[in-house]
């Protein structure tokens, strides 16, 4: 790592409180959902996800009271060495105090008020809280590296997420006391915050040699969760303390290595304000921008807006998934090339769609810009809400944007950050309908809502009628304290209304399917006119209506939601010759339950002018609003043609009638699908594999394509990871009887976890069923050799058979692949 001398001086007048016209946001507790939308989610998100939660984060609660015991001398097991455990109940907490506020539930709160009262015995009298540490546990864990915690506190806060588990406490803290007006979990948070103030930025006898630890951490959240203490308790120590762990981030540790202990990983590579581009692990990154744009609108720093209008130029216009998806990347899960877009292969970790929800709601705050909150919507209605399925108990961690049916959502993780981060989001999302400065009212996030606001003009009821996001019409109902009371109203334009579905460089419609929106005011339709005179006004993505308002004054704004169709620009070779539909803010994918099983097999040549809307009204998706009869070709498993047409789902709706293929982005002609699913050989009827690993497809190791080498990963492959040793099978079955002159078989191997067999031979099935030896040719063997094919050939004139079968047995530390077999038939 480099580090080196800096002398900061912190003072409490260090940060101004900006408060000159700042939009602020209305919070979640203020506004009545009145929509099907997301009170059904809310429902859900009350009997399922957060209950399904508790009970998952239980280990937690466990860790926290042998903690507490321990501080209290009563002997027994020490809690996990986990890092990070804590955060996730933290989390569920926080998702249930909102849920709370929405409606008291006095056995919800018990469960909270007991977990509070562990946290409060298991914190150390000066604030400190991480069991690990306190109980010793931590020996069993490692110390260093990327998964290390240190060997004592605050000593690897690189990787020891000390901080990230205190930032979701505050923000669990934080809701708790906004919905119930209790001090609990706030008394224990504003103690842990002092702590910690101690401890970095002044000097603890008892940490650190005494020295300030002065270190950002390599997990950010304590950012954002500081600025939420600070607007609960309008203490600005809290807010000094966000803006001091901004400020040294890249400045006072730079870690010098590699993977999770390079300088980008964590955005440590430099100075927050000299930062353009998003890099490293996606996660940490949008929570790192969230806790700059936070402070940035709070203290009017104008030293943060130009830094992070680089970054979120540089994220909408080379690094996001039309689904508002980031981190496209496995490993590090975070940020890869620019351009680097896969659809299969996509990482998009839920958390990463959360926290750009999260990032880009802050910047709408910070610069009052719709394109912001365009970004936010089509994050969070698609990638975040595919996250968990529709009955809220089974999560995707991962989510790609096409599969090949071999994936499914998971009842929980190890690492649970996922499940627990969709508890707390979820009911925040009435918090990111409304904004609103000295006198103006901005509707950021349309759903059928009541709210009321306190303007310097006045008080303003407001109450909002829509089926949005399947829905054109949004109907306000405006009622102020006075007649002729005057304010302005903002109605954001979303972008997927004009040109593009969304904000950025990325991608943009091919169709001819635009249509204007509309404007009423009490039920005429608003012209040229309100524009000359002032009336009305279009800024920064939104319709202004500034006039003289009267109980009872209707404003609506239609939102046409014709099909669209999208291309990605030529930089994103994985989108090259595909096509994406879309409708409204939703995008929309096909499942192979509603169409022939395969849909990567499908071809779209042109924009379907018979697609069709139609609402669902029976099973899981009953209410939501589907795509039907989109004209398109399908290529079976033989190659051949047929024409037909396509059904398609909102991408945030899948996989939740069971196991299916999945697309997004489907070709635009033949050649394309060709290249990218496997065509069987006229003779073969059927291949089957004993296991095959998720993401692979054993149809593949018949396509044609000739390897470059054994490790060569540029084309499809079958392989058995990760059975490490255990024997594995393929079978394949002709048309009709076949005579076999020979069978030859190209092995993958990675050097790695997938190596050459130990041994493998053929067998056939006969007449009766059963299997039997391959004839093998007198001379030959079954050879074991890297970057060529291994041939056999059958002995004697004539070898028919309906089935072949190959055994591979791999070594015991390692799994078989297979690039291509081939069968010379006569």
């Amino acid at each position: 790592m480099k580090k080196g001398i800096y002398i900061f001086i912190f003072i409490m007048a260090s940060v101004n409180i900006y408060s000159q016209n700042i939009l602020t946001p209305v919070s979640f507790e203020q506004v009545t959902l009145t929509d099907n939308f997301w009170n059904n989610r809310m429902r859900i998100q009350k009997e399922v996800l957060v209950p399904v939660a508790f009970e998952r984060t239980e280990i937690a609660v466990e860790d926290l009271r042998r903690t507490a015991n321990y501080l209290k001398g009563i002997e027994g097991p020490l809690p996990s060495d986990s890092r990070f455990s804590t955060s996730d109940l933290f989390k569920v907490i926080e998702g249930a105090a909102y849920l709370l506020k929405m409606e008291r539930d006095p056995k919800l709160e018990k469960q909270i008020d007991d977990i509070a009262d562990i946290i409060a015995q298991a914190q150390q009298p000066d604030g400190y809280l991480y069991p690990p540490h306190i109980t010793g546990a931590y020996k069993t864990a490692p110390l260093w590296g990327g998964a290390g915690m240190g060997d004592k506190p605050y000593s690897w806060v690189v990787h020891s997420h000390e901080l990230y588990n205190m930032g979701h406490l505050y923000e669990a803290a934080a809701a708790y006391y906004q919905a119930t007006g209790k001090r609990n979990l706030l008394d224990i948070a504003t103690k842990s915050a002092k702590h910690i103030n101690k401890v970095f930025f002044e000097g603890d006898s008892n940490y650190n040699g005494g020295k300030p630890v002065n270190q950002a951490p390599g997990h950010e959240e304590i950012e954002i969760a500081l600025v939420k203490l600070y607007r609960v308790t309008g203490d600005p120590l809290y807010l000094n303390m966000a803006k001091k762990f901004i400020d040294i981030r890249g400045v006072t540790y730079v870690p010098d290595g590699k993977g999770t202990m390079s300088p980008e990983y964590a955005q440590q590579h430099a100075p927050v304000r000299k930062q353009d581009k998003a890099v490293g692990h996606a996660v940490r990154a949008v929570y790192l921008y969230s806790g700059m744009s936070d402070v940035g609108t709070l203290t009017g720093d104008t030293t943060l807006p130009p830094a992070l209008d680089k970054i979120w130029g540089n994220i909408v216009d080379t690094r996001m998934h039309i689904t508002g998806g980031l981190g496209a990347i496995h490993g590090i899960e975070g940020f890869g090339p620019e351009y680097e877009l896969p659809n299969k292969e996509a990482y998009n970790e839920t958390c990463a769609a959360v926290g750009n929800v999260f990032f880009n709601h802050r910047m709408f705050l910070l610069e009052k810009d719709g394109k912001y909150m365009d970004v936010a919507e089509v994050s969070l209605l698609n990638n975040v809400l595919a996250g968990v399925n529709l009955e809220g108990n089974k999560f995707f961690y991962v989510n790609p944007l096409a599969s090949d049916g071999t994936v499914d959502r998971s009842y929980w993780f190890g690492t649970a950050c996922c499940p627990t981060n969709l508890a707390r989001l979820i009911p925040q999302i009435s918090g990111l309908m409304y904004a609103h400065t000295d006198n103006e009212i901005y509707c950021s996030f349309y759903t059928g809502s009541k709210v009321d606001f306190a303007l310097t003009s006045g008080k303003v009821a407001l109450e909002q009628k829509t089926n949005y996001p399947f829905d054109e019409s949004i109907l306000l109902t405006v009622n102020p304290e006075k007649n002729d009371q005057t304010f302005s109203i903002k109605m954001r334009i979303p972008t997927w209304v004009g040109s593009q579905f969304v904000p950025g460089k990325l991608y943009s419609y091919v169709d001819n399917n635009s249509k204007a929106w509309e404007l009423y005011i009490n039920d005429k339709k608003v012209g040229n006119l309100s524009f000359k005179k002032g009336e009305v006004s279009l800024d920064k993505g939104f319709v202004s209506i500034s006039r003289k308002w009267k109980k009872g004054d209707k404003v609506e704004l239609k939102l046409p939601m014709p099909v669209r169709y999208s291309h990605a620009i030529s930089e994103v070779k994985a989108d090259n010759g595909r096509v994406a539909i879309s409708r409204g803010p939703l995008v929309y994918c096909a499942e192979g339950i509603d169409n022939t099983e395969d849909v990567n097999r499908y071809y779209l040549t042109k924009a379907s002018i018979d697609a069709k809307v139609q609402k669902d009204d029976t099973g899981i998706l009953k209410g939501i609003d589907l795509i039907k009869n989109v004209s398109a070709d399908y290529i079976d498993v033989k190659g051949n043609i047929h024409q037909a047409s396509l059904n398609f789902i909102p991408y945030y709706a899948w996989n939740n009638r069971g196991v299916s293929t999945m697309n997004i982005w489907f070709a635009e002609n033949e050649k394309k699908v060709r290249e990218s699913v496997a065509i069987l050989p006229v003779a073969i009827k059927d291949i089957k594999a004993t296991y095959t690993n998720e993401g692979e497809n054993v149809f593949s190791i018949v396509d044609g394509k000739h390897p470059k080498s054994s490790k060569d990963t540029e084309v499809n492959r079958w392989t058995s990871w990760d059975k490490k040793g255990e024997k594995q099978s393929i079978d394949f079955t002709f048309e009709k009887p076949t005579d076999i002159k020979a069978f030859s078989v190209y092995w993958y191997d990675d050097n790695g976890g997938v190596r050459l067999p130990d041994v493998w031979n053929l067998e056939y099935k006969d007449d009766s069923g059963s299997w039997k030896p391959f004839p093998l040719y007198s001379t030959d063997s079954y050879s074991l050799l890297k970057d060529q094919f291994n041939l056999v050939h059958s002995d004697g004139d004539s070898f028919v058979v309906e089935s072949i079968r190959l055994n591979v047995t791999p070594k015991a530390d390692s799994a078989v692949g297979v690039l291509q077999v081939r069968f010379d038939i006569k």
